[in-house]
């Protein structure tokens, strides 16, 4: 007399030998990291869209730390740095003002980006359930260590809408 479970065993390798192979592990990118980890800084290796991605990615998940505008702040150039810091005076013009949208956007619409040398552009529109609002990124490749060949944002200006005052 045969076990039931001797008489499955064939099936349920039959079953395991018909699924799909797995697919290959691919190593975590920026995109995969925690948006806010203290692990995201500048690198060589990100594009300027990737960069534009981390920064409003760690935005939309600030907390109640302001990790998520620290990690901002740590992409933004060191002319733009000397512009808008030290970091709390960072945080409270984006709290604060036409770049608030950036901490509770629900949808971003990002524009290619334009790139000409070590300077580069992107346009992104953010929308929440009332408004939207279009930023645009420039950015520039640092020349400077410790940041040499890394894409950093030097501003983000608004682009202001047709019949209002800017």
């Amino acid at each position: 007399m045969t076990s039931p479970m001797r008489s499955l065993i064939p099936s349920m390798l039959l079953c395991l030998a018909l699924l799909p192979a797995a697919a290959p592990a691919q190593e975590a990118g920026p995109r995969d990291a925690d948006p806010l980890s203290e692990d995201l800084v500048p690198a060589p290796v990100l594009s300027p869209g990737e960069v534009v991605r981390i920064q409003l990615e760690a935005l939309r998940r600030n907390d109640e730390r302001d990790l998520g505008i620290e990690v901002a702040f740590r992409f933004a150039s060191p002319a733009n740095r000397a512009h808008t810091g030290p970091l709390w005076r960072f945080i409270r013009m984006i709290r604060n003002g036409p770049y608030a949208l950036m901490l509770d956007f629900h949808a971003a619409s990002y524009g290619p980006v334009e790139a000409s040398g070590n300077q580069a552009r992107q346009r992104v529109v953010l929308a929440d359930a009332t408004t939207s609002v279009t930023y645009w990124f420039y950015l520039s490749r640092q020349t400077d260590t410790p940041y040499a060949d890394c894409w950093m944002t030097d501003a983000v200006f608004i682009e202001p809408v047709e019949g209002h005052a800017a």
